[in-house]
């Protein structure tokens, strides 16, 4: 789910496992989480994946609902 304009976390069980940053150049990097804390500690495979996959997919990030409702306006103005 995206957690900024940049960058989407990936969760399992209501816990976070990491965030996803992408640079726009086709490249996606993780910060893995281990309980509360980040860690450079390998994910399970599975998990690192599908993160991976859906970085890749469908990019990270989002832009605030509040953006988007406004560009939905200004599009209907004459």
């Amino acid at each position: 789910m995206p957690n900024s304009s940049d960058t989407s976390r990936l969760r399992r069980d209501k816990r976070r496992l990491g965030v996803f940053t992408s640079t726009g150049d086709g490249k996606d990097s993780a910060v893995w989480e281990n309980g509360e804390r980040r860690s450079t500690a390998a994910p399970e495979p599975y998990d690192a994946a599908v993160g991976y996959a859906l970085a890749a997919a469908y990019g990270t990030g989002a832009e605030p609902m509040w953006h988007e409702a406004l560009d939905a306006v200004t599009e209907l103005w004459p």
